[in-house]
């Protein structure tokens, strides 16, 4: 199932430059976008983390302007950022393969803190894998730029 645009052309999902108000940038946030009409939206799945984050950053006191990149607190993103790093067309074989490694890799972190009864730890890794276990690039038309 493709994303349609109110113009009627299939929607991609590409990694933007998200800001708010002036003040605060996040880098790296998967959005669905239109190149026939230049519509985006960010990906219904991600917007409530999204909104977090900036609430966060808002509630920070600090003048001038903020950035953050979404990669390093969302699983999604990193991926998908690490697919844009290692370029290549078969972009969903490629989300798939980076994918499993990532939940691998998390699933030897959690036997870790689990050895080492660090139940703070535990709870970030489930948090993460959640995030990248629930996403799949099936519904989709991947296209990262």
């Amino acid at each position: 199932m493709n994303k349609r645009c109110s113009c009627g052309h299939d929607m991609d999902i590409t990694l933007r430059t998200v800001v708010h108000a002036r003040t605060i940038e996040i880098h790296h946030v998967p959005v669905y976008t239109c190149a026939e009409c230049d519509y985006s939206e960010l990906l219904p799945e991600l917007k409530q983390e999204v909104i977090q984050l900036m609430k966060k950053m808002m509630q920070e006191e600090r003048t001038g302007k903020m950035s953050a990149y979404f990669d390093d607190v969302n699983e999604v993103a990193s991926v998908l950022k690490e697919c844009v790093d290692a370029g290549g067309w078969h972009l969903d074989e490629l989300f798939q393969q980076i994918g499993e490694e990532r939940v691998n890799h998390l699933l030897d972190l959690y036997l870790m803190a689990k050895t080492w009864n660090d139940k703070e730890w535990m709870c970030d890794i489930q948090r993460r894998l959640k995030q990248i276990s629930g996403f799949r690039t099936e519904t989709y038309r991947v296209k990262i730029s």
